[in-house]
């Protein structure tokens, strides 16, 4: 909770922020305890919260109204100013007109445009991924990592915590434990680094750029430090201006929040951020087998879990949600294990993502599957048994400690080979498949209806979903933009327009023909 503590909707910021002059402390709280404080002498731009805050105690209670009209104006300046690399906003009459004269005088000194720094930047060897690691302004560092796929598609992985508490057994963020929560600006900055890096051309700062696309950050994952739904005012926070269209303009279905389980904040995460994807990291079919991969799941049984799961499904068919499972070697990889997650989905419209461990130095001492293992739990889960759609993670980053559970402020290799990393489901894919890149010993997309034994089949049969129907997923399907529909739109409009044109002419020669 932030100091002065005030509650907004994701539309006004969402996190708890302070309203007095002074810079907020950060925790959170789950289960009664509370995260460190964390002491901070400069406030985002981004902290849309905070922002309103200033503009009401400016305006006056009675015009809220108003003070959101202004807070997306100057968020929408703050957006276009950082991401082209500027370090203070333009507030000047000509660039962001009609709001306040105490608000263009007043935010310069009350607010920072940029409060984090990139301390290191690493990029992986294939060039798909860059990790990031962002110096909060009270010394704290977190890791992002920016992906990008096939066909230009950016993907940004965001901390929301540094460090976490939840201690899972394969993770290496755990073993850093719960330092403090980020500041919904700090969560948003990270996605205006990962954006500045493609406005370059490859040339200007070597390694620290990213190049080979122009297209800037369209899907975004909480799935890097911090456990999200622990840090959730902040997360929620940021989301608003993630999605509202005068700042960064994603679609909320291209924003994932995961979770391994924060039951009281899973039923309010589809309220307070509709249309969001949820990944629920499971890593175990069963209580018993969870409570030793992941120590606090003593908190919220399996039973809870999913009965909050179930609501969050019944919100609506556009809901995409993705259950994640860590297959560790010789833990939770067997058929049987396999079996077991399979009778826990049945009738749940899922995905499942398997996800090989990627080695890393945790106390456990985990061990990466045997591919055969993971393709035998692939052939249960979506055979005719049970018919489950199931993909196997497409790890990206390994060898600059940037894959799933490796983020630990740790540069350079990782440990172990990496061969158990590899795999076909891109990490934001939750509603799509995509096609296997040769070479990944033949871990194919594993589909439902499919026998999981190869790669390339197109059709899939849902006969265990709840409504029993049939659909077709196609390998690698295009993935339609704004810019898309217009087209068509205008191309229809031009054609109609020269049907009628073609008619209207049509019919005045057969008309001059009969007077004649």
């Amino acid at each position: 909770l932030l100091r002065g503590a005030r509650v907004g909707h994701p539309a006004t910021g969402g996190d708890r922020t302070s309203t007095d002059r002074g810079p907020p402390s950060v925790v959170s709280r789950r289960s009664g305890a509370m995260a460190p404080a964390r002491k901070l002498t400069r406030t985002s731009l981004f902290d849309r919260s905070a922002l309103m805050a200033f503009l009401e105690d400016g305006l006056g209670p009675k015009r809220k109204d108003a003070a959101a009209k202004h807070c997306r104006a100057i968020l929408h300046a703050a957006v276009r100013d950082a991401e082209a690399g500027l370090d203070a906003v333009d507030l000047s009459e000509s660039r962001v007109p009609g709001i306040p004269k105490f608000a263009r005088d007043k935010i310069p000194e009350r607010f920072a445009l940029i409060t984090t720094t990139i301390a290191d930047c690493q990029t992986s060897k294939d060039g798909s991924t860059t990790k990031m690691v962002v110096e909060l302004q009270d010394g704290h560092r977190v890791e992002s990592v920016v992906m990008r796929h096939d066909k230009g598609r950016v993907t940004l992985c965001v901390s929301s915590q540094v460090g976490c508490k939840m201690g899972c057994t394969f993770c290496a963020t755990g073993t850093l434990g719960e330092l403090g929560n980020l500041t919904s600006g700090e969560i948003l900055e990270q996605l205006v680094h990962a954006n500045r890096l493609f406005n370059d051309d490859g040339t200007g700062a070597g390694s620290r750029r990213v190049s080979g696309t122009a297209h800037g950050v369209r899907n975004l994952v909480f799935m890097g430090m911090g456990e999200p739904l622990n840090n959730y005012d902040a997360v929620v926070g940021a989301i608003g201006p993630m999605t509202d269209p005068n700042a960064f303009a994603l679609a909320p279905s291209k924003v994932t929040v995961s979770t391994v389980g924060v039951v009281p904040k899973m039923r309010r995460l589809v309220r307070d951020a509709p249309g969001v994807c949820l990944a629920l990291s499971l890593h175990a079919p069963n209580q018993r087998l969870r409570e030793k991969i992941v120590p606090t799941a003593t908190a919220y049984k399996l039973p809870d879990i999913l009965s909050a799961l179930d609501e969050y499904l019944d919100t609506g068919p556009k809901v995409r949600t993705m259950i994640e499972y860590c297959v560790l070697g010789g833990v939770n990889d067997t058929t049987e294990c396999a079996r077991e997650l399979g009778e826990l989905m049945r009738h749940r419209d899922v995905i499942v993502n398997l996800i090989p461990y990627n080695p890393t130095d945790v106390p456990m001492g985990h061990s990466p599957p045997k591919m055969e293992d993971v393709r035998a739990m692939c052939a249960v889960l979506t055979g005719p048994e049970f018919n489950q759609f199931t993909t196997v993670r497409h790890e990206m980053g390994q060898d600059i400690s940037g894959a799933c559970g490796q983020l630990a402020l740790k540069k350079g290799p990782s440990v172990g080979n990496g061969g158990a990393g590899c795999g076909t489901g891109d990490i934001e894919d939750i509603g799509g498949v995509v096609r296997g890149e040769a070479g990944d010993d033949d871990v194919g997309l594993r589909r439902r209806g499919g026998s999981g034994g190869s790669v390339g089949s197109v059709g899939s049969t849902r006969g265990a979903g709840p409504a029993g129907r049939r659909r077709s997923v196609d390998v690698e399907r295009p993935r339609w933009t704004w810019e898309d529909v217009a087209l068509v739109f205008l191309l229809v409009v031009a054609f109609g327009s020269f049907a009628v044109m073609i008619g209207s002419l049509g019919y005045h020669l057969w008309h001059m023909g009969e007077e004649h």
